[in-house]
């Protein structure tokens, strides 16, 4: 008994100076900094500094990103100012083309128009002078003597017989005068009177020797007034009833001319063709080819 006595007095020493010796390493640990060595905490300590890098990275990415679009702007006011320069230049190169069309088509007008008007000239010359020698001629007749009394006039028409009418002077100037109203009428741009005086002249004087000039004026005022079928069939007329006429090379000209505002170029080129080659060295080939190359031009 005194040796178990003993022996648990032995154990609860032991036991007092491990605890005591535990406090002891308690308080040290206490007071003492806890020093952990380097390990791979230490990298995750630095991961909260990633978003600021990343950050960095996306401002300096915006960067490029708006000069790249500031150059590809910057590319496109380049070419676009091109165009603008190009476009001005087109529209420069079509205003003096424009110009230079208007500029053609006036002189050509223009010279129409002075050859129209001498012809008139020229046709009112005619007709003076026609008029001034049937006013000759009949003043001739009406001062020539008288035969004899005793003279028998020599009969040259049967008994009975109807003479054949003689056109008195009062007609023949009732004829000019009717003539050369309807060329005034043309001459003063009145197109539609003019036509309706040529159509009464001729209705009167079908057979009068200024038939031919007169259908050729009609189809001249028909041309004018755009009625070309009108005037395709008058300048025909001339052509095909007064081969002999002065008026012919014109007429052909002129319906050539008609052709080629109908659109029917090859009917046009046919006949301009024929009166370069009939009419050769004259003022009506001249006219034939200039419109020949224009057919030849608009077909291209």
């Amino acid at each position: 008994m005194k040796k178990w006595w003993t022996s648990a007095r032995t154990a609860a020493l032991a036991l007092a100076s491990l605890c005591s010796i535990a406090g002891i390493m308690t308080n040290a640990s206490a007071a003492a900094p806890i020093v952990n060595p380097p390990s791979s905490s230490s990298v995750i300590i630095a991961a909260p500094a990633a978003p600021d890098k990343i950050a960095a990275l996306e401002a300096r990415i915006a960067r490029l990103e708006q000069l790249l679009e500031s150059q590809a702007l910057a590319d496109m006011l380049v070419q676009l100012t091109k165009l603008q320069s190009e476009t001005q230049r087109l529209n420069g190169d079509a205003e003096l083309q424009t110009h230079e069309i208007d500029g053609l088509k006036k002189r050509q007008r223009d010279a129409y128009l002075d050859i129209d008007r001498r012809l008139r000239e020229i046709e009112k010359g005619l007709v003076a002078k026609e008029a001034v020698a049937a006013s000759e001629k009949n003043s001739l007749s009406e001062v020539s003597p008288s035969p004899p009394a005793a003279a028998t006039p020599l009969l040259t028409t049967p008994p009975g017989a109807v003479p054949p009418p003689v056109a008195n002077a009062s007609d023949i100037s009732r004829e000019q005068i009717m003539y050369q109203r309807a060329l005034d009428a043309l001459k003063k741009g009145r197109h539609d009177q003019a036509i309706s005086d040529f159509q009464d002249f001729l209705t009167h004087y079908p057979k009068s020797e200024f038939a031919s000039n007169a259908y050729y004026w009609l189809g001249e005022a028909n041309y004018a007034m755009r009625r070309y079928e009108a005037a395709i069939t008058h300048f025909k007329k001339v052509i095909n009833t007064y081969p002999g006429s002065s008026k012919v090379a014109d007429s052909t000209l002129k319906l050539g001319f008609a052709y080629h505002e109908l659109g029917e170029r090859e009917q046009a080129r046919k006949i301009l063709s024929d009166v370069v080659s009939r009419y050769p060295n004259t003022r009506v080939a001249q006219f034939a080819t200039e419109r020949l190359q224009k057919i030849k031009s608009d077909s291209n």
